[in-house]
């Protein structure tokens, strides 16, 4: 069996993921819509909530507000999900044993098996944040959505790659770096972090590029030009995850 039969095989026993996935989107659809209607423009284009405060209050709106955040980290869910024991799964099962006494190597059959998820997560991911956009704004961000999209597949699909060759909490332990990354950045940024400067810049170094990040989101909620610098670095971080993880992998025994 080649290793895209494998890989394909591998998407569908992840069906129910993919179809918790487009209900989790079907979420965010229900709320563009319903806030969509509930909201209006004023004469010089700014939106006004008063319709929203007068059906639910503040709960209403800060619900909302927190699903446009959530909207921005759903291609780092859609990843996380997908890609969730890319490998650790057949090592649990033994799979990777009988994997590697064929002809086809492991590392083709992983890379065609994460690619196929991580295409699926862009995919899924590239659908609904400008259809989201679309129905709530009646506009979108254009290239720069797909740029934050793939930035986040790259570094994250790289790094749950690689510790799914060591752990099979590999999605968990990624998400948590994921949120000690977003907050280690805030309070670098509001200038709170009270260790020495060398410290703080190798902990930055070697955390995911919540920065980096950071400067895309800011162009993609605002419209404004894309940041290749920080795209360039955020790839070159992702790269750098999924070397690793082949080497991991020639080097990890099955």
């Amino acid at each position: 069996m080649s290793a895209l039969a494998l890989a394909a095989l591998a998407l569908r026993a992840r069906r129910r993921r993919v179809l918790a996935l487009l209900a989790f989107a079907a979420v965010f659809l229900a709320a563009a819509i319903t806030a969509r209607l509930l909201v209006s423009r004023g004469e010089g284009g700014q939106i006004e909530m008063d319709r929203l405060f007068i059906v639910g209050g503040y709960p209403l709106v800060s619900a909302l507000l927190l699903l446009g955040w959530v909207l921005g980290r759903y291609p780092l869910i859609a990843t996380l999900v997908m890609l969730a024991g890319v490998i650790s799964h057949d090592r649990a099962e033994g799979y990777a044993r009988v994997y590697g006494v064929r002809p086809t190597s492991l590392h083709r059959i992983y890379a065609a098996r994460a690619a196929l998820l991580a295409a699926v997560a862009f995919a899924v991911s590239a659908v609904l944040m400008p259809v989201f956009d679309l129905i709530m704004l009646g506009t979108w961000a254009g290239p720069a959505t797909f740029v934050l999209i793939l930035a986040y597949v790259i570094v994250y699909g790289g790094l749950v790659t690689l510790l799914s060759v060591w752990t099979r909490g590999d999605a968990w332990i990624a998400l948590l770096l994921a949120l000690l990354a977003l907050v280690w950045d805030a309070l670098r940024r509001a200038d709170l972090l009270m260790i020495p400067p060398g410290t703080r810049d190798l902990v930055t170094f070697l955390l995911p590029p919540q920065a980096a990040f950071f400067a895309l989101e800011s162009a993609f909620g605002a419209l404004e030009p894309i940041p290749w610098d920080a795209f360039a670095y955020v790839v070159g971080y992702g790269v750098v995850l999924w070397v690793l993880a082949a080497l991991s992998l020639g080097r990890r025994e099955v």
